[in-house]
């Protein structure tokens, strides 16, 4: 367990001994819908079809559907830059889209290992 896990965690143990039973009851229901969505977020890898002809942004469009459970924070450097070396620097589009379902891939894995 990382350390920011444990800070929460005895964070959130500090905070349950000043709750009445009805908040207590609150924050249950909260706390199972919080782990659904994050357990839906995590089973959510729905990878559609490269369609034949598709663009580069329709492409990063298509990965965010995909993997809606990654950072697109995190994703806006690498993917800015790719999407930069088409529409600037005259990329191809088909090995831009390679590369971009590559950088995809690999962050859902780091992802999964929970980097």
């Amino acid at each position: 367990m990382r350390s920011e896990e444990k800070d929460g965690r005895a964070r959130i143990a500090e905070l349950l001994d000043r709750l009445d039973a009805e908040a207590l009851r609150t924050l249950a229901e909260f706390a199972e819908f919080i782990a659904a969505r994050a357990q839906r977020r995590i089973d959510a890898e729905i990878v559609t079809l490269r369609p034949q002809r598709e663009s580069v942004v329709q492409a990063v469009k298509r990965l965010n559907r995909s993997y809606p459970m990654l950072s697109r924070t995190r994703l806006m450097g690498p993917v800015g830059d790719l999407v930069s070396a088409h529409m600037v620097d005259g990329r191809d589009a088909k090995d831009v889209i390679d590369d971009l379902e590559a950088l995809y891939a690999a962050a859902f894995s780091a992802f999964r290992q929970g980097a």
